[in-house]
């Protein structure tokens, strides 16, 4: 029990303090707090839009803020950092709902507010946002006005993990309007988003991909034609004389010309060109 109650203590505390910096530190742009035990007390880093305002003249007001957190909330040795936004304020959902219950104070009409919030942060390259302004709107009665663009995740697991949210309120004559802010960051990642990663195709050298002319020819000629009596010119008498000079196949014959042939007994230039010729044409008829 006693570590249960040190947690609750611990995160009641946490609560308090927050609230207490949004009221000390106003209108410079609360955008969260961090607070982290060190050996050497605690550290509290704050993100502000404007770092001026909460430092102060010489550092007076952040040195007053660190004495009353230490007396107020009892911090060891409380050590406040400062965190200018900078770029990434119109991301941080509690800088921009705090600028929208300002700009709603300053008199500008809910929907004309609500609509430029939600374009600056999606500008900004937000996935989605949406903005929440409840209150007495235009009458009396209460009603709530939503704006929003692009995704955005409500409940479960991954709502606390893509969702920034921030809360503001805006005090007015006709009452006071609660504005809720919620940012999907950019660099979220949705449990239905898979990227395929293809494995990489070394490309060969062409030597090794491309067949050579020749084993071409021969695939072909394998294929198209089967005996050597298939070309026309070849009879029996030449298939004799061709294995007497040792050719038997028509890979052999494919890699002569005509002036191999020729010098064969008993087969002419003549019959030699018109034999290359033929086995040309059948060939290209296989191709």
């Amino acid at each position: 029990m006693a570590g249960e109650r040190k947690f609750t203590r611990e995160s009641t505390n946490r609560i308090l303090i927050k609230e207490f910096l949004i009221k000390q530190i106003e209108g410079a742009g609360f955008g969260g707090m961090n607070i982290q035990r060190t050996p050497m007390g605690t550290r509290i880093n704050i993100t502000v839009e404007r770092p001026g305002m909460v430092i102060g003249k010489g550092g007076s007001k952040i040195k007053e803020i660190t004495r009353q957190i230490k007396d107020k909330f009892n911090v060891d040795n409380p050590q406040i950092e400062i965190q200018e936004a900078g770029r990434q304020a119109p991301l941080n959902a509690q800088i921009m709902a705090e600028k929208l219950a300002e700009a709603l104070e300053r008199g500008w009409h809910f929907r004309r507010a609500g609509h430029s919030t939600v374009r600056r942060i999606m500008s900004a390259g937000a996935k989605g946002c949406q903005i929440v302004i409840a209150g007495k709107l235009t009458g009396s009665r209460h009603r709530t006005e939503k704006f929003t663009e692009g995704h955005i995740k409500y409940c479960g697991e991954i709502a606390k993990e893509v969702m920034d949210r921030g809360f503001a309120v805006s005090k007015l004559k006709a009452g006071v309007l609660g504005v809720k802010v919620g940012i999907m960051k950019p660099d979220a990642k949705l449990p239905e988003e898979v990227a395929l990663i293809l494995p990489k195709v070394e490309e060969a050298k062409d030597e090794t991909v491309e067949m050579k002319k020749s084993e071409i020819k021969k695939e072909k000629t394998k294929t198209g034609i089967k005996k050597l009596t298939d070309i026309p010119g070849i009879g029996p008498s030449i298939v004799k004389k061709f294995k007497k000079a040792g050719i038997t196949s028509l890979e052999e014959l494919d890699e002569m010309d005509a002036k191999e042939l020729s010098s064969i007994d008993g087969i002419g230039s003549k019959t030699a060109e018109n034999i290359i010729k033929e086995l040309g044409k059948l060939l290209e008829e296989v191709a």
